[in-house]
Formats: C-alpha cells, sequence, structure tokens
C-alpha cells in the first residue's frame, strides 16, 4: 500500500483559459475592423492585443493541463497541499485522534481532531496557527482538509480512505 493521490480540479485555471480566449476573439475582432476602416490606430492596438491575449491564452492552458495534489495518504500521515485554506503541510497519524466531516460555508470539510492540540498548534508557521486559532474559536476542529475542489471525489470517500489509513496506522505503531 503505497501513496494515495487526491488530484484538485483546476475550475480557477479553466476559467482563465476561457477568459483569456474571449479576450483573444474580441482584440481579433478589433484588428479585422481596422483593417476594414482602414484605421491604422485600430490595426496597431488589435495587433498588440493579439499578441499580449494570445500569450495569456498559451499560459493560461499551460496551467490548466497541470495536475495539482490537494491531499496525499501515505502510511505514516497525510500532506494536505489544498490551495484553499492554505494547507497545513504534513501531519503524521500520530498526531491525530480522528477525522470528522464537517459543515463550513456550506461546504463539506473534514475536521481533523487532534490528540494533543495545543503541542501541534504551537508548532505551526505564523499564519497556520493563526488559522488553526480562527478554527478553534469558531467552535470546528483546528485542522480543516477542504474537500470542495477535489477531482472525482466526494468528502465521504476522503474520510473512509483517511479512517482506514489511521485505523492501519494505529494497529502497527500503537
Amino acid at each position: 500500500m503505497g501513496e494515495i493521490i487526491i488530484e484538485e480540479s483546476n475550475h480557477r485555471a479553466f476559467a482563465m483559459t476561457l477568459a483569456n480566449f474571449f479576450m483573444l476573439v474580441a482584440s481579433i475582432a478589433i484588428l479585422i475592423y481596422g483593417f476594414m476602416k482602414e484605421n491604422k490606430l485600430y490595426i496597431i492596438m488589435g495587433i498588440l492585443a493579439s499578441l499580449i491575449f494570445f500569450v495569456g491564452f498559451v499560459m493560461a492552458i499551460s496551467q490548466a493541463i497541470k495536475e495539482k495534489k490537494l491531499l496525499i495518504i501515505t502510511m505514516d500521515g497525510i500532506n494536505d497541499c489544498s490551495s484553499i485554506g492554505g494547507g497545513f503541510g504534513y501531519i503524521s497519524f500520530g498526531d491525530i485522534k480522528e477525522f470528522e466531516i464537517i459543515r463550513h460555508h456550506n461546504y463539506e470539510t473534514i475536521g481533523i481532531i487532534l490528540n494533543n492540540r495545543k503541542e501541534f498548534i504551537s508548532k505551526l508557521t505564523h499564519p497556520k496557527w493563526k488559522l488553526a486559532k480562527r478554527n478553534l474559536y469558531l467552535k470546528q476542529p483546528a485542522i480543516q482538509i477542504h474537500t470542495e475542489l477535489a477531482k472525482d471525489m466526494e468528502p465521504e470517500d476522503i474520510l473512509t480512505l483517511l479512517q482506514k489509513r489511521l485505523r492501519d496506522y494505529k494497529r502497527l505503531y500503537e
């Protein structure tokens, strides 16, 4: 049993690709209009805008093609790489007591209940520490895995995988 990699769907990159495509079409329309009216200002503006939006379109396509990892589940812990919520990085199964699904801003997220919450939070970097403290202030688990952007998986499926790996870890090491 190796790593389980859950990928993040790239909605933002797809939207940027679409926006750049429409702007490219609009700049080409300005260029054509300039040729039809024989107006050099429209021709120059159309050429410049077409070049800029063509480069933006190509860059947006390259971003949309990239696969982003949301969560990596190993035998020893999980690595939260999500772009939403900052991503807490590596969390050992030794620090985790249990997982639960919680509602967070009309989305289901996976909350991580820690064995020793104060000790774990003290090891975090300042931005992640503030985020964990804010979650506790809101009466939620300190660490949350945002799963709304998971590609082809529901939060319940991810929760099942996490619980199984946690049980396996506890059986082996405790």
